[in-house]
């Protein structure tokens, strides 16, 4: 667990984090404005008005001042493999929001970014700890997963980035589980570099959901936003050390990771899935994603439906760790999660018809 001088550490990191956003956020939004680099609606749009992006600059520059401060923690050096992953990310999401980007460039990046992590022998995933009978993988296999988990991951969370405040609150609640885990194991720099980035989205929240100060954060934000959280994902799969530190058996580890993604896990799959059964692109653009039926369906507010979905996270989250540190059979707990996803599937069939 953590002693006094990490938590101090900690909390200097996350206002740090938090402060140095309030401060770089309107100066991006001033360059924005002064070159004109406007995001303008369309019709897949939430907003009706010319609105300042790139606000995801500011994580990038964050992330970087996060990994010189936090690098004292980082006793396996995978720093040297997060920092191109993600500056390739940052820069791909940049071109996007700029001038436009090609699907097939963009997910060309990705892998490029997300080898310069799986490339790192703290990332292979050797062992998935007797999850569904499954004990040793060899790489032929667990490489291209950890690839396709890690692809997945990065455009969940850069779909997500639909409304106002989702991105960065889902987020926040999804960096804080890794970091908790990443603290009771022992590993400090990830958890760190969870909460710097937590300390980033804070701030940038103040923003992003204000009227009058408005910004967004662009596929520069999100996209650095779901590579670091599909390295954490990884990184937690391929655990070969402070495994036994946990009050529950390694096996559930994969479970907990799927729980802790798992409403942009959810959305992505599900999206993708209508569309190709649709005999559309998958990356076409409509309004069938988990924010966009609520709003077409209740008529909330971005503010309300981003809190209540992020909330819907943090409880999926919250009760698995209960149910798993409490003992609950590894079978229960699948079906228990297994009910989750087909009660969500139901409620957005229902709720889309309802706006049709």
């Amino acid at each position: 667990m953590l002693t006094l001088p990490i938590t101090i550490y900690t909390l200097a990191v996350l206002l740090s984090a938090f402060v140095l956003s309030i401060y770089l956020v309107p100066k991006v939004k001033h360059i924005v404005y002064v070159k004109q680099l406007m995001d303008e609606p369309n019709q897949r749009s939430s907003h009706t008005k010319s609105t300042p992006s790139l606000g995801g600059i500011t994580f990038y520059i964050i992330f970087i001042f996060g990994l010189y401060f936090n690098d004292q923690f980082d006793e396996f050096n995978v720093s040297m493999s997060l920092l191109p992953g993600i500056t390739l990310m940052f820069f791909l999401g940049l071109k996007d929001d700029l001038v436009g980007l090609s699907p097939r460039l963009k997910f060309i990046g990705q892998i490029i970014a997300c080898a310069f992590v799986l490339f790192h022998y703290k990332f292979e995933i050797e062992s998935f700890h007797g999850f569904f009978g499954i004990f040793n993988m060899p790489i032929w296999v667990s490489s291209p997963l950890a690839l396709l988990i890690m692809l997945t991951i990065i455009n969940a969370y850069n779909l997500v980035d639909g409304i106002d405040g989702l991105a960065a609150s889902i987020s926040t609640v999804t960096l804080a589980s890794f970091a908790f885990l990443f603290f009771w194991i022992g590993h400090d720099f990830l958890a760190l570099m969870a909460v710097t980035m937590i300390g980033a989205l804070l701030g940038f929240l103040y923003f992003n959901l204000s009227v009058s100060k408005k910004i967004f954060m662009g596929d520069t934000g999100s996209l650095v936003l779901g590579f670091l959280i599909a390295a954490m994902s990884i990184r937690l799969l391929a655990l070969d050390s402070g495994l036994d530190r946990l009050p529950f058996s390694p096996k559930y580890v994969p479970v907990l990771m799927g729980v802790i993604i798992l409403i942009p896990l959810f959305d992505v799959i599900r999206v993708f899935t209508i569309r190709i059964l649709q005999g559309k692109s998958p990356l076409s653009a409509d309004r069938i994603h988990i924010h966009h039926i609520i709003i077409d369906r209740f008529k909330w507010s971005h503010r309300r439906t981003a809190f209540v979905i992020s909330l819907l996270s943090f409880k999926i989250t919250l009760c698995s760790l209960v149910l798993i540190w409490s003992g609950f059979e590894f079978s229960a707990l699948v079906f228990f999660l297994i009910m989750i996803v087909v009660a969500m599937t139901v409620s957005l069939h229902i709720w889309r018809k309802g706006t049709s």
